[in-house]
């Protein structure tokens, strides 16, 4: 399922990132997903000439899961939002509504154990097969994964020029000796980004090599002093 793999690249920096160490053990962030996939499969309904796939997803999480999912929770309903937007338009099915998933503690369940029902729920207008891959593919967006020692950041692509380096004013800023003040910038325009060199001391490298200015690819890596920054594109 190239939607499932998806997923799990773009929430990847998160979790073998900042919580890598909370979720080596009970439910996965994919496995999550991959029940709202089958949810979605098992609760179709087919009309006459159109097929329905559920939009709504109640998710139960044991009392030992549920914490570690609530710095990512954001970002997991975010993901799946897409997930069941792009199964849909994988499958040629329609949603009754928007998608909408919501997590829950359900203290009857055990450690690892989770529930998803699913249903559908009518929103102001629904949308036809053709409308979910247009929403599918609007859905996709580009970002940095920025490795600040064991962390992770994640940041958003979503205005045309971000600017990198160590003055406060920079959008990215990283507290790094090694890099400039005003150090690259990343333009992203009709679908795609670009990393240029700002003139900085030590130079910019895409992928090991230095670079003035470069299209970006999904999982590049741009250096910026001792800084990688990963770009992604979903």
């Amino acid at each position: 399922m190239p939607n499932l793999r998806d997923f799990e690249r773009r929430l990847g920096g998160l979790v073998e990132g900042l919580f890598s160490k909370t979720f080596r053990s009970g439910v996965q962030p994919v496995e999550i997903a991959k029940r709202v996939v089958r949810e979605m499969d098992d609760g179709k309904q087919v009309a006459i000439s159109e097929v329905w796939a559920p939009n709504r997803f109640e998710i139960s999480l044991s009392d030992d899961d549920a914490p570690r999912f609530q710095q990512i929770e954001a970002a997991l309903v975010a993901e799946l939002n897409q997930v069941v937007l792009e199964t849909a338009a994988e499958r040629g099915w329609g949603l009754v509504g928007p998608p909408e998933i919501e997590l829950f503690v359900q203290h009857s369940l055990r450690k690892g154990d989770l529930r998803v029902e699913a249903s559908l729920v009518e929103g102001e207008q629904k949308v036809a097969p053709a409308a979910v891959a247009a929403a599918a593919e609007t859905g996709r967006t580009a970002e940095l994964l920025v490795h600040d020692g064991g962390d992770v950041r994640r940041v958003a692509l979503d205005k045309e020029l971000v600017t990198i380096g160590r003055l406060p004013e920079c959008d990215i800023v990283i507290a790094d000796q090694s890099a400039s003040r005003r150090h690259a910038q990343i333009r992203t325009k009709d679908g795609g980004s670009t990393v240029t060199d700002l003139g900085s001391t030590n130079g910019t490298k895409l992928n090991g090599q230095p670079v003035e200015s470069r299209p970006l690819a999904d999982g590049d890596r741009i250096t910026v002093g001792s800084t990688v920054i990963e770009y992604r594109r979903s």
